[in-house]
């Protein structure tokens, strides 16, 4: 399959807004979880409750307010990857914000 189809597959298939939200909250989703991983050794899939996206606001809600504090900690970082990800698929989501709840 040649890179045009694909990308024609992936633009009709995101045509209604939310199952565009909803393939961007599980690309984002399996994003933070895989930096956790990498840079804390941490596994929180767990501990998220739900990730909402808002215009380009991430709201990421938890349970645990410890896990809040370490993700404002590395907050840069986890917003760089999900925008270097949302690109590879030809979103573009300027300033992005993440807030933690």
């Amino acid at each position: 399959m040649q890179l045009g189809n694909i990308k024609d597959l992936l633009l009709k298939s995101l045509g209604k807004t939310w199952k565009q939200n909803q393939v961007l909250s599980s690309i984002i989703y399996k994003s933070i979880i895989h930096d956790f991983l990498e840079l804390k050794k941490i596994d929180i899939s767990s501990y998220i409750i739900s990730i909402q996206l808002r215009e380009n606001i991430i709201i990421l809600k938890t349970n645990k307010p410890i896990l809040n504090s370490e993700i404002k900690h590395i907050e840069k970082f986890l917003i760089q990857n999900i925008d270097q990800k949302l690109q590879k698929i030809w979103i573009h989501l300027k300033q992005i914000e993440l807030v933690v709840k």
